[in-house]
Formats: C-alpha cells, sequence, structure tokens
C-alpha cells in the first residue's frame, strides 16, 4: 500500500494555488488545513503514527483531479529537525520520519515548501505535531 501525503490545489480558489494533506496509510495519519503556497503560509498538522513512521510527499494534483489546478513546487527543506526521531528527504519533495528506537509520545518537525501556481509564488511552513503511538 502507498503511504504518501498529496498536497491537491482546487481551481476555484480564484487561480491561486492551495494544498491540503491526506494519508493513505492507516497506521499514519495526517490531518490539517488548507494551506496556500503562493501566501506564504505558516500551518499545524497532527500525524499519528506507530512505530515504523510516515512518509510525506509533496505532488501537484492527485490523479484523476482534472479539475485540480496544478502547484509547481520548486524547492522542500527540512527546517526543524525532531527531537525524538529522525527525518529523512528521500526525494525532491518526499521526506520520511521515523521515530527513535521504542520512543512513544509526542515529537515536532517542520518542513518548509516552496512552489508557484498561476503566475505568483512562495514558500510554506509545515509544521508536524507527530504522536507516536
Amino acid at each position: 500500500m502507498i503511504d504518501r501525503l498529496v498536497l491537491a490545489v482546487p481551481l476555484f480558489l480564484a487561480g491561486v494555488g492551495a494544498a491540503s494533506p491526506q494519508i493513505q496509510r492507516e497506521s499514519c495519519r495526517t490531518q490539517g488545513p488548507w494551506y496556500f503556497v503562493t501566501q506564504n503560509s505558516k500551518v499545524e498538522f497532527t500525524t499519528q503514527m506507530d512505530e515504523n513512521g510516515c512518509r510525506y510527499s509533496y505532488t501537484s494534483a492527485p490523479e484523476g483531479q482534472p479539475h485540480m489546478r496544478a502547484t509547481v513546487f520548486e524547492k522542500a527543506i527540512i527546517m526543524k529537525d525532531p527531537a525524538n526521531g529522525k527525518i529523512t528527504q528521500t526525494g525532491d519533495f518526499s521526506f520520511f520520519y521515523k521515530p527513535n528506537t521504542g520512543f512513544r509520545g509526542k515529537d515536532l518537525f517542520v518542513i518548509y515548501v516552496c512552489g508557484s501556481s498561476a503566475g505568483a509564488s512562495g514558500c510554506a511552513r509545515l509544521t508536524y505535531n507527530a504522536t507516536i503511538r
């Protein structure tokens, strides 16, 4: 089963790209608000996972959603490392968080993504409040 974060960009937002997370794995769930890369958003997500961790990938639009406008992601970096685990950049726009062995509790990390949509560009600060069960 694929365990990735899909960031979608609705067409109805007057030409300004927005994104929202959706996790596709039972043992890794992330929830949070829509955010706008082009408006330099700062948003917080809650993520719950088991000891196997979570994978986060930033993509332009989900498959089968032709009504969505794509954000072109240009950069993604780790802005703040977690205290109780490790986050690794596994591709240009993909990350994997793995808690330390035996750790249960809360952790926090920040990913910074930049991109453009409909002629505007910017970056968003994405804070992940993780709970490892």
